[in-house]
């Protein structure tokens, strides 16, 4: 294993780096029984130190405080978040080998890129992971010192595994757009004739540039599927903690009666956090859909009118495939776009709304 893991984005490679430190996700390739054995006792080790004690206790305090309202509404919150959180955790422990493939394959794809608009969309790609991905987490203090420290563990956690997540997100569209780049130039190194038709020189090299660009875009569509079916489970329980924390939250500010700021505080930083993080989701999903689909407009901008009829039909498989986007779901039952984010609020208001009116 090297000291340090490389990858051509860089907020992939800090936060790469730091969670293989941590034992959340160690990417790297590994050889042999013993080695790949160690390598998930110390990620089990380092999952009970940071995150695993503290559901314990929270569990046990969850249960001590069991009738009182505000102490259960507390010890709750950070209780949901780090359940989400291990959800999270648990794709990148039972999917290492998976998702450590879909890094290099995108890594690969990335560096091999020559071309001056391609590295400008690569260099967009790695500014936005760095600013959508950082979610803006509650670290601010509580009751106990326990509970401080541990909520500036589980924000340093939440912050690598999102950032991780959203970067993956992210590079895929990125390479989506390169596919639709490609296929915009596909003929801008090839002189036209008088007759504005391709030769059959031409013919044999656009015939060529169409397969693998057909293959590049069949490969990036497994991609999005593999992500699709490793984060999916994980993003349903993060979209039901998410629901769950901001409709308590909403109410607690509500019907607080108390003059404690830090409190208040307290609840106000829980309810932004978790609206920021399925915002970022939900912006990078939705984008993700949107790409997909503009592959086919990418398409149809290149000369097609030059092509013989045999390169217009295979020119005409990707435009039909590039209609139906690509889509990240939360367990099968929403997908992950700006409109879910915008439902998430309304259902949440909704809660928030009927716990009021009981309550008054």
């Amino acid at each position: 294993m090297k000291l340090v893991f490389d990858n051509f984005i860089s907020a992939l490679k800090v936060t790469l780096n730091w969670s293989r430190y941590i034992g959340i996700f160690i990417p790297d390739e590994l050889t042999g029984r013993r080695q790949k054995l160690l390598v998930q006792a110390y990620s089990v080790f380092m999952y009970y130190l940071f995150i695993g004690f503290f559901i314990t206790t929270q569990i046990i305090s969850f249960i001590l405080v069991w009738g009182d309202l505000n102490l259960m509404t507390d010890v709750g919150l950070v209780l949901g978040t780090n359940l989400a959180l291990s959800a999270k955790i648990a794709v990148f422990f039972f999917k290492r080998e998976d998702l450590a493939n879909i890094l290099k394959k995108n890594d690969d794809t990335l560096r091999s890129e020559t071309r001056a608009e391609g590295k400008k969309i690569i260099s967009e790609t790695s500014c936005e992971s760095a600013r959508v991905g950082t979610t803006t987490l509650p670290i601010s203090a509580v009751v106990t010192i326990l509970e401080t420290l541990e909520l500036i563990s589980q924000a340093s956690l939440l912050i690598t595994v999102d950032i991780i997540m959203l970067s993956m997100i992210a590079v895929c569209r990125c390479r989506v757009k390169l596919v639709g780049l490609s296929l915009q130039t596909i003929c801008d190194d090839l002189p036209c004739n008088v007759k504005n038709k391709l030769t059959s020189d031409e013919e044999v090299i656009v015939a060529k540039r169409i397969r693998e660009y057909v293959i590049e875009h069949q490969a990036i569509l497994d991609c999005i599927s593999e992500l699709q079916n490793h984060f999916s489970p994980a993003l349903l329980v993060q979209l039901l903690t998410s629901v769950v924390i901001i409709c308590v939250t909403a109410y607690q500010l509500a019907v607080e009666k108390s003059s404690d700021l830090l409190r208040k505080f307290t609840m106000a930083s829980f309810l932004f956090a978790m609206s920021t993080e399925m915002f970022t989701f939900g912006y990078q999903g939705g984008h993700l859909s949107h790409d997909s689909m503009e592959v086919a407009t990418a398409a149809y901008s290149c000369p097609w009118y030059t092509f013989p009829t045999s390169l217009k039909r295979s020119l005409l498989v990707i435009m039909i495939r590039a209609q139906q986007p690509a889509l990240l779901t939360a367990g099968g039952f929403t997908t992950l776009s700006l409109e879910t984010f915008v439902t998430i609020m309304k259902a949440s208001y909704s809660f928030f709304t009927v716990l009021q009116e009981a309550t008054d």
